[in-house]
């Protein structure tokens, strides 16, 4: 089971969150204090965090920023109280791995902890690593390491998904859909935007390490391909 952090400033959403993650063999650590939540961050490892966006102090989006500064590959969850896609796109920007909105059943909160849990698991190869390589892109399959020219590019565990879901056919065009099921393993439905904000997030952060990286093709009216 996991160690998640659970952040979230109304404690009668706060309360039962932590109860219903323990039920199922998680350990929680659950903070009311947003600013008190990214202290314990800096100096302590989890293997999941869950933020509400709306809160004071630090707000979601704010809090999302300090802990990737240490922990840039921390798998996390986004809370909403409102059904607003500005939010979503905000948090996937920002790299949240998921999103749900108020009020959520228990079963899917459970479903998407184990999704986003499952797509960060680390696997350790018994013989040798997998790697795709595609020109001067290379992903560790069981790691989910991306480097382009050797350089290391910080993405999410959701965003190299789907990375490697376009570098393991290159010159394939991959539709939204196709995308939706490699990076969120078929389980979770999310909205075309949301696929666009993950690809526009990769393009970014390979324009980091390299200005002239431009591998990723978008093909108006199918989806995304990679180049060749």
């Amino acid at each position: 089971m996991a160690y998640i952090v659970l952040v979230d400033d109304d404690t009668s959403v706060l309360k039962p969150l932590t109860e219903q993650l323990e039920s199922e063999g998680h350990k929680v650590s659950a903070f009311q204090s947003s600013l008190k939540a990214s202290d314990f961050l800096k100096e302590n490892d989890c293997d999941l965090a869950i933020f509400d966006i709306k809160m004071p102090e630090l707000n979601g989006h704010q809090l999302l920023k300090e802990v990737r500064l240490k922990k840039p590959v921390l798998p996390i969850i986004f809370l909403s109280s409102k059904n607003e896609e500005q939010d979503e796109l905000i948090g996937f920007t920002l790299g949240a791995d998921d999103y749900i909105t108020k009020p959520f059943s228990k079963h899917l909160l459970l479903a998407r902890v184990t999704a986003v849990l499952r797509r960060h698991e680390v696997s350790i190869p018994d013989l040798e690593t997998k790697t795709i390589k595609a020109s001067e892109l290379e992903i560790n399959k069981e790691r989910h390491l991306v480097t382009w020219m050797k350089k290391p590019v910080n993405l999410t565990v959701t965003e190299s998904m789907l990375l490697l879901s376009l570098a393991n056919r290159p010159g394939l065009v991959k539709s939204r859909s196709q995308l939706m099921d490699a990076a969120y393993d078929g389980t979770i439905y999310v909205s075309d935007r949301t696929i666009d904000s993950h690809v526009r997030n990769i393009r970014n952060k390979l324009k980091q390490v390299d200005p002239t990286c431009d591998i990723i093709s978008t093909v108006h009216g199918l989806g995304y391909k990679l180049k060749v």
